[in-house]
């Protein structure tokens, strides 16, 4: 009876361990069968968040380089710095400078519209010096102008303000619309008439016998006795925004006469 119960044992010995590897056999190859696609999903999935963040890191530069390179205009030189503002405000907003001039001193510049705005000779010492004029030229580097913008430089400031303050600036007139770039078209040979020509009559005059033009969203303001004197030249135009805030001066006079600075603080 032992003799026969051994074998019987034994074969049931077997057949166990021979069903445990059929159910393993099993399992590995299910998992063969899933770990791929496992794995691919994952990598998919990686791939997605580093595709996403990749696109987090680099869409606020690329925002701002087009942002930048949109607000690169003439319009911007005209209203959008003042007294305030500095270098690295100008980087931040348009971007860096086109190029660069000269070979002894260095002078930074941008270049929009067909003109260049060179910065005025070593005012640009760092990216925390602010802004006080720049040189307008065309792209063949003929003089177009100077557009300052350092408010306290100019004596007739104050009273244009006070003008604006005490409501005696004409505001119910039908402003003129041009293209901001034509205010370079302006030069130091034009005259009360050729004005008048451009714009029509004058839509009101100061006390103290300045023209001034709605034009855009500025009021712009001639010098002082230009339309009482026929031979009168353009020496500068001021640009006031509809609130009567200082914007900028654009001088149309040379810069250089007879070798002496030539620039309007008055």
């Amino acid at each position: 009876m032992k003799k026969i119960i051994k074998p019987v044992f034994a074969l049931v010995l077997i057949t166990m361990g021979v069903i445990v590897l059929m159910k393993m056999n099993k399992i590995w190859a299910l998992n063969h069968e899933q770990n791929p696609n496992e794995a691919s999903e994952l990598k998919s999935e990686q791939n997605l968040n580093e595709a996403s963040e990749l696109k987090s890191e680099q869409n606020p530069n690329e925002t701002s380089a087009l942002n930048s390179k949109k607000n690169l205009n003439v319009e911007y030189f005209i209203s959008g710095i003042d007294s305030d503002t500095t270098y690295k405000d100008l980087e931040r907003e348009i971007g860096p400078v086109t190029g660069f001039i000269g070979s002894g001193v260095i002078r930074k510049y941008y270049e929009t519209e067909g003109l260049i705005f060179l910065d005025y000779w070593s005012h640009a010492l760092s990216e925390e010096g602010t802004v006080i004029k720049f040189m307008v030229q065309d792209t063949s580097r003929n003089y177009k102008g100077l557009i300052m913008y350092v408010e306290k430089y100019f004596k007739s400031t104050e009273y244009i303000k006070k003008l604006f303050a005490e409501g005696k600036i004409i505001s119910d007139v039908d402003k003129i619309e041009i293209n901001p770039r034509q205010f370079f078209d302006l030069n130091y040979e034009y005259t009360y008439e050729d004005i008048v020509n451009l714009y029509g009559k004058p839509h009101g005059i100061t006390d103290n016998n300045r023209i001034y033009y709605h034009i855009n969203s500025y009021y712009v303001f001639f010098q002082v006795n230009f339309s009482s004197n026929s031979e009168s030249k353009l020496n500068y135009i001021d640009l006031y925004s509809e609130d009567g805030k200082f914007k900028c001066r654009i001088q149309y006079a040379p810069q250089f006469i007879n070798g002496s600075l030539n620039i309007f603080y008055d």
